[in-house]
């Protein structure tokens, strides 16, 4: 495999509750009169592939990347057979669906052997005052839920809170949660889409309560991530989330900070904001954007961010 940092098409959906803040925030091409409301940067998910979009694999899919380079590509840690990470920007011009994912087991037994669903985000952009849904209010059980959905009440039971730009929000399987307007997030998550909506403000789409009810958890969980920061010479690593399917850090990047590929898995870096450059072999270097996202091969090894940019970075966790 000829390894270097792999860009790739964005993948837009376009959703009832879309808008047009990537093309202002993240100076992303969006069709034009389409209400995007999300943006797969890096995906391996049934036919919605990324395409390579850089050097000689251009025009390559993920999954045939995998396929062909294993774990030269994906690590020596991370389980074959599909791309495990999903990787997106949403953008909620008007509010999401109360929803809710299951785990690993239940998507297994129930859904046809798929993986369950959990994720983390990063707010890149919000509104003074916007809110999202993260979990159900301290004393409500699986009762007070049914009874509050049978009679479209959810006002008095939904945990709403108040976000802004650089807020972290872990959201494990069976967590309920939506995302409310004036938001525009970075989404990282188990490459599934299996969502159970429990409420949809009205508007005509299914609903899957019984799935949902079956799957919500009602613990109580910090509202934000405050994560673990550490100074460097050239700027500011923070470990934001460390879970058994990801870890997802953020590079404040002020002139350059070095990292590695080791061999154990990928890295994939998205670009929240600024511009700069990442260097890695002997003096090879490509620049970078705010909206980009690249794949580092697990065989990469050494990299250098330059520039003024902030950098979440992703990658898969060790099981030893």
């Amino acid at each position: 495999m000829k390894v270097y940092p792999l860009k790739f098409d964005s993948l837009f959906k376009e959703k009832v509750w879309g808008g047009e803040n990537m093309a202002r925030v993240l100076g992303k091409r969006l069709p034009p009169g389409a209400r995007i409301g999300e943006s797969w940067e890096v995906s391996g998910y049934g036919d919605d592939v990324s395409i390579v979009a850089n050097g000689p694999y251009r025009g390559m899919g993920l999954g045939r990347m995998e396929a062909d380079f294993g774990e030269a590509l994906i690590g020596t840690d991370v389980p074959r057979g599909r791309f495990p990470l999903l990787f997106k920007f949403v953008d909620a011009a008007d509010r999401l669906s109360v929803q809710v994912h299951p785990d690993d087991a239940y998507a297994r037994r129930r859904e046809h052997g798929a993986s369950g669903k959990t994720e983390a985000w990063v707010i890149v952009d919000a509104q003074p005052g916007a809110r999202l849904v993260r979990g159900l209010e301290p004393g409500v059980d699986a009762e007070t839920f049914r009874q509050a959905i049978e009679k479209g009440r959810l006002d008095g039971i939904l945990h709403w809170i108040e976000v802004s730009p650089g807020d972290v929000v872990f959201v494990p399987a069976g967590q309920v949660h939506a995302i409310g307007r004036g938001i525009l997030l970075y989404e990282v998550q188990q490459s599934s889409d299996i969502t159970y909506r429990v409420y949809d403000w009205g508007r005509p789409r299914p609903l899957h309560i019984e799935k949902a009810l079956e799957v919500t958890h009602y613990d109580q969980l910090p509202d934000l991530v405050e994560g673990l920061q550490v100074e460097e010479a050239g700027g500011t690593k923070t470990v934001l989330v460390n879970c058994p399917y990801f870890v997802v850090g953020r590079l404040d990047v002020r002139s350059s900070m070095e990292d590695q590929c080791d061999g154990r898995s990928f890295h994939v870096l998205s670009v929240l904001d600024g511009h700069g450059e990442i260097g890695w072999g002997s003096h090879q270097t490509m620049p970078i954007e705010r909206g980009e996202s690249l794949l580092l091969p697990a065989q990469l090894g050494a990299y250098k961010v330059s520039g003024n940019v902030v950098v979440i970075r992703t990658w898969v966790p060790s099981n030893d």
